[in-house]
């Protein structure tokens, strides 16, 4: 038996929520046969009372902020007993365990881990949008720490990423147990410059390869995920990334990856893995995710550098302050790159991000939103911000 009682409270809610949220109070008591995951989809607060699990992750006794647009599957015990604060937007429901959750994963990830107990692994994850990859990239990292591993997660989804603001790829070495990547603190950026990989196969392809050589040696497993894309080419590309990253273990998430060509990635073992029902986000929702995940990263300073001391990158290719005044590609012409979000690195590796307040060549200086005051080179990208929503600039 359950019991649900819904609560309207107004005073204390009123500063974290807003006015008229709810407050829903859930007592699992005795569950016949199998116990159902408790489904919360943020905005929220959970105030766990009793022993849970989150994506692998021991939540007992704590406090759970669960994002917005984040749907997170809490696992209680029969005793356990949950208190959730609802945002607007925010709901929860029960969901079934075959569906949902991580007991469908159980067996693949405990199979995973023991490779990596035995040497050093990498895993791949490929699937279709909202099929789970990041939910299960997650606890695969959590179920490694719980054996004593050293995990890294890479995320390779330059438009919905977690790691690392749109157009670029991030990669995290985990130390403890998490359940949601934006909390952790990313090691290791590559900047790919779109928010879309259709013409920047091979481009990711070997960022995601650079970035695994570099943050691979200091840990037991790197799970690295990858973007939804497996339609219409998209089972090529994702071949072309298992090509270059070599996989011990691929693992495919629902029915679109079926296909995908074993030829070229006959060293790797492919598993098929369950989608999760959990994982489906609406367009409103993935827009409102990406424009915080831009502006995250961006900062509130401001820096203004020397045109001559700085040089121009775009898909690895260097272009000179010079180029500025006969712009060999869209992407230098002064319109388009005032309000572009950029990369700033400096000696070849990528330290922050911006987005371009203007650039004066009479003057000899660009000016920059951002936080970090040392670069000597800035990555342009194909996307410009506005102070209201994102606008991608298509330019080729």
């Amino acid at each position: 038996m359950f019991r649900i009682d819904t609560v309207v409270k107004r005073s204390a809610l009123e500063k974290l929520f807003g006015a008229n949220r709810t407050v829903i109070h859930t007592h699992t008591g005795e569950m016949p046969n199998v116990l159902k995951v408790r489904m919360i989809k943020g905005p929220a607060k959970v105030v766990v009372k009793g022993v849970c699990h989150v994506l692998g992750s021991d939540v007992s006794g704590q406090t759970v902020k669960v994002r917005a647009g984040k749907a997170l599957p809490f696992e209680p015990s029969n005793r356990c007993r949950l208190q959730a604060w609802l945002g607007h937007g925010a709901r929860l429901w029960w969901a079934d365990p075959k569906q949902a959750g991580t007991s469908m994963w159980y067996s693949l990830a405990q199979q995973v881990c023991a490779l990596a107990a035995r040497k050093k692994t990498t895993v791949m994850l490929v699937g279709d949008t909202d099929t789970g990859k990041s939910t299960l990239a997650i606890y695969l990292a959590n179920m490694a720490i719980r054996r004593g591993l050293v995990p890294t997660v890479i995320d390779g989804d330059i438009g919905q990423g977690d790691l690392a603001p749109p157009t670029a790829i991030g990669a995290a070495v985990l130390s403890k147990q998490v359940v949601d990547l934006r909390d952790v603190n990313t090691n290791l950026f590559e900047f790919v410059g779109s928010i879309s990989p259709i013409g920047f196969e091979g481009l990711i392809a070997k960022k995601l390869g650079s970035i695994l050589d570099r943050i691979g040696p200091i840990t037991n497993i790197c799970i690295v995920n990858t973007d939804g894309y497996v339609k219409n080419g998209g089972l090529q590309y994702k071949a072309m990334i298992a090509e270059e990253l070599q996989p011990d273990v691929v693992i495919c998430l629902g029915e679109n990856v079926l296909l995908l060509d074993r030829s070229k990635i006959r060293s790797s073992q492919i598993l098929r893995a369950s989608s999760s029902s959990q994982a489906y986000k609406s367009r409103l929702e993935r827009l409102s995710r990406r424009l915080d995940q831009f502006l995250r990263y961006v900062g509130n300073g401001s820096y203004t550098a020397k045109l001559s001391q700085v040089k121009f990158d775009y898909m690895s290719k260097l272009f000179s302050p010079s180029d500025l005044f006969q712009p060999l590609i869209k992407q230098l012409e002064s319109e388009n790159m005032t309000g572009m979000f950029v990369g700033l690195g400096s000696n070849g590796s990528v330290l922050g991000f911006g987005v371009i307040i203007n650039v004066s060549q009479g003057n000899g200086i660009i000016q920059i939103q951002t936080n970090f005051n040392s670069f000597d080179t800035i990555y342009l990208s194909d996307v410009r911000l506005s102070s209201d929503r994102i606008m991608e600039v298509r330019l080729t």
